[in-house]
């Protein structure tokens, strides 16, 4: 039988009603137009971040951007952020440091931050053979990839941003590590404004007497513990502190004395507080003290006990002499469930102004006396 010749050109057999193949020019044609539609989808996504970092009015607000927004944007299994916080201000800016669970971790040490990077910290993309898998998002499951993002201000490592991928749906390239570094160096420079703008304010608010709030610091106080208050159904009461016969003792020691008393009876009732209440000087001689998940009973016990805890309380003069003053409190609580409540601006007028109620009528009675006055459902 004879044999058929050779045709080097027709080594694979046609199927019939196949798509003809590919030449290696239309495979490379193709590989850079899905390379260019993937940075394009994400320089697109990375632009609308940097749009809401840089329209986040604070630290809280850039954190939410972070750890919520950002892994929805992107399809991400989990984030996590590392902060370097040596003398713990980040903590004392946030209102509820504990918001975001293990996913916001505050260190006292840098050392953890650099053990994750070479020497010139960069973008880095690990997986689970990697050690470092072992040291972040431990807290998250079904990670199958790492991003490690380093915060830097000045070439100085003061946070790291981790990002955890399940199943990856893309190879992440040069470009890419390219815009995300670039993303990288918005998030620091978010998070440096917004922590630097916090604490001007945070100043704005900060009693230099006391160094407790004052009264525009007490009503962001009241108004954010509200708004929590009612997510939660949970009471808030509000305690009017006044040292009794203030102005006569004044005249008759002089402004440092008058200072020094303040001063000194306001540490005094911090003393006594919880660390989740709050303290604030709203005039020359009146404190306001804002308890959370307080009702009237334990409002009323806290009132007794300032009151009783001031009488008993000598202050030294620093030349040799004690003072003896006394405190009127009023007092108001507010229950979500009884009085609900919409505009919470009017609400915390009302019950600043109901608790003063309280506190002109145990002043009225002579002072050194504890008094309740309560919300009616007219007023709210």
């Amino acid at each position: 039988m004879a044999e058929l010749p050779f045709d080097e050109h027709h080594l694979t057999e046609e199927i019939e009603g196949a798509p003809p193949a590919e030449t290696p020019e239309a495979i490379r044609q193709r590989n850079l137009s899905e390379t260019f539609s993937l940075n394009s989808y994400l320089y697109r996504q990375s632009r609308q971040m940097e749009y809401m970092l840089l329209g986040a009015a604070d630290l809280q607000s850039v954190l939410e951007v972070l750890l919520v927004n950002l892994p929805r944007h992107f399809g991400l299994s989990a984030a996590e952020l590392w902060l370097y916080d040596p003398e713990q201000v980040l903590g004392g800016l946030l209102a509820d440091p504990h918001r975001y669970g293990a996913a916001l971790q505050l260190h006292r040490d840098v050392f953890a931050m650099q053990e994750l990077y070479e020497l010139e910290p960069r973008v880095e993309l690990i997986d689970a053979a990697d050690t470092r898998m072992f040291e972040v998002l431990k807290w998250s499951h079904g990670i199958e990839q790492g991003l490690l993002i380093p915060l830097q201000d000045g070439g100085r490592v003061i946070g790291s941003f981790h990002c955890g991928i399940g199943e990856p749906s893309f190879l992440v390239g040069s470009a890419e590590l390219t815009h995300i570094a670039h993303l990288g160096s918005i998030i620091s420079l978010c998070f440096r404004n917004a922590v630097s703008r916090q604490q001007i304010s945070r100043l704005t608010m900060i009693d230099p007497l006391t160094q407790i709030s004052n009264l525009r610091g007490f009503e962001k106080d009241i108004a954010r513990e509200l708004s929590r208050a009612r997510r939660a159904n949970q009471p808030v009461s509000v305690l009017m502190v006044d040292i009794d016969g203030y102005s006569d003792l004044y005249q008759h020691y002089g402004e440092v004395t008058g200072q020094f008393l303040v001063k000194k009876v306001s540490e005094r009732v911090s003393s006594g507080l919880r660390n989740t209440d709050y303290l604030a000087r709203l005039d020359s001689a009146q404190l306001a003290v804002l308890v959370p998940g307080s009702g009237e009973v334990m409002a009323g016990d806290i009132a007794e006990r300032i009151r009783r805890d001031i009488e008993h309380f000598a202050v030294d003069d620093g030349h040799g002499a004690s003072l003896e003053v006394t405190v009127s409190v009023g007092y108001a609580c507010w229950e979500p469930q009884r009085f609900p409540a919409i505009d919470m601006r009017q609400l915390a007028r009302q019950i600043e102004n109901t608790a003063n109620k309280a506190l002109e009528q145990a002043r009225r009675e002579g002072g050194n006396r504890c008094r309740v006055n309560r919300l009616t459902t007219l007023m709210v």
